[in-house]
């Protein structure tokens, strides 16, 4: 894969949902930091239990997650690994392995922090993300959580 311009990340990183609200010349301030990077099949990107550092987009390739050397599923072109990296300096909690060649950018933390501190713009679109991203994941939990009610009719009264 070649290396891409500054405009070609900006355009992969504006699929991402932490990214997708940025408007153009933000989003080409967090691509201008995106360093991009290729791993071999069988090459580890990181560990359980160890400390993460960067938010990687993958571009091409295939990237198995497991924990306990048992898969979970496998991560595909243009999602993201290690979202909460950006934001929390905890240990990951599944290894990440590569399976098939992959390519992909990366954004380290401090980097990233560096940019917030510069353009709080950037911040506030993130948060809303982030909001956006947890108020989908209790929505979902709640609707798999709740009791069976019968079916409404068109008026909205219980059949």
């Amino acid at each position: 894969m070649e290396t891409l311009t500054t405009l070609e990340r900006a355009i992969r990183l504006q699929k991402v949902d932490l990214f997708n609200d940025l408007e153009t010349d933000l989003l080409a301030l967090v691509a201008s930091i995106a360093e991009q990077v290729e791993l071999p099949e069988g090459s580890m990107l990181f560990q359980e239990s160890r400390p993460l550092s960067a938010i990687y987009v993958l571009l091409e390739g295939r990237i198995e997650m497991s924990r306990g050397g048992q898969p979970l599923f496998t991560v595909g072109r243009d999602e993201t690994i290690g979202n909460w990296a950006l934001f929390d300096e905890q240990p990951s909690v599944v290894t990440a392995t590569v399976v098939e060649q992959s390519h992909l950018l990366q954004i380290e933390r401090e980097d990233f922090f560096e940019l917030l501190a510069d353009h709080g713009e950037i911040t506030r679109n993130l948060f809303q993300a982030l909001f956006k991203r947890v108020r989908g994941l209790l929505t979902k939990g709640l609707e798999g959580n709740s009791p069976a009610r019968p079916p409404t009719s068109p008026e909205g009264a219980a059949s």
